[in-house]
């Protein structure tokens, strides 16, 4: 477990109190710095290398500007698939699992590929994450389906699918299909977790004081869920918008308890 008394790179703490530590910085430059296996169960999902596209509401006239100013989300499908390999080796070196949430989108298919090719002995389970389809955005004359889920792929230390390590009742259900819906909503930011998905997997794959590791955090989702449920979280986010609602929502969660 990490010494949150004794954390690296303490110059790029946006946010820290007894459970949660955030970083406004670039996983690239936090990961290394992260001991190794000091890290119970890191849940995640990647920018989909969209092009840059926002990821928020913005007026009809300004979509397509580009949103991600600190990151260039535009690579080629195998520099995003190298990253996504990399990125995935890196945090199984800090932790013992390692759940990467991603959708099958036409940025991200290469990048799953990948998974599926180079990291098929590390990937103990594909959870399947269903949704209400929704209808995608496309020419009349070049149909596609409306998309209803998406993967979570479980990776571990073995080539098993036991999970040593967990919390499983006494019968062993945990089903790996779950249907969630979103309850909470940002203007700044759509393509968030669900609070029951990061519960779910952190009532079943660790316990009270373990520490949780989220790269991309995005507007703190996983971090608020990880407080809630007595683990500690450290989140690793570039955009300093995003840390700031964070923030928010993790002194809002303290004022409700």
């Amino acid at each position: 477990m990490i010494d949150f008394q004794n954390l690296p790179a303490k110059d790029k703490i946006y946010f820290q109190d007894d459970d949660v530590v955030i970083y406004c910085a670039d996983c690239r430059e936090i990961l290394p710095k992260i001991p190794d296996k000091s890290i119970d169960l890191v849940l995640t999902s990647p920018p989909y290398n969209t092009g840059n596209k926002n990821l928020g509401y913005q007026p009809r006239s300004t979509v397509g500007n580009n949103y991600y100013r600190e990151y260039h989300d535009s690579l080629t499908d195998a520099e995003y698939c190298d990253w996504v390999i990399g990125s995935i080796r890196e945090c199984l070196l800090k932790s013992r699992y390692v759940f990467w949430n991603m959708q099958y989108l036409v940025s991200t298919k290469s990048a799953i590929h990948g998974i599926f090719i180079n990291l098929g002995a590390n990937t103990k389970d594909i959870f399947i994450w269903k949704k209400q389809a929704v209808s995608q955005i496309c020419a009349k004359d070049s149909p596609i389906l409306a998309s209803g889920f998406e993967f979570v792929f479980l990776l571990g230390q073995d080539d098993t699918k036991i999970f040593k390590y967990s919390n499983f009742p006494d019968n062993g259900y945990v089903p790996n299909i779950k249907e969630w819906y979103k309850k909470e909503s940002f203007k700044e930011h759509h393509a968030t977790f669900t609070q029951e998905m990061c519960k779910y997997f952190f009532n079943y794959f660790t316990k009270p004081g373990d520490t949780i590791l989220d790269p991309f955090l995005g507007v703190g989702t996983s971090a608020v869920a990880a407080k809630a449920l007595g683990r500690k979280c450290i989140g690793i986010e570039i955009s300093e918008k995003y840390c700031e609602i964070a923030r928010n929502r993790l002194r809002q969660s303290v004022m409700k308890l």
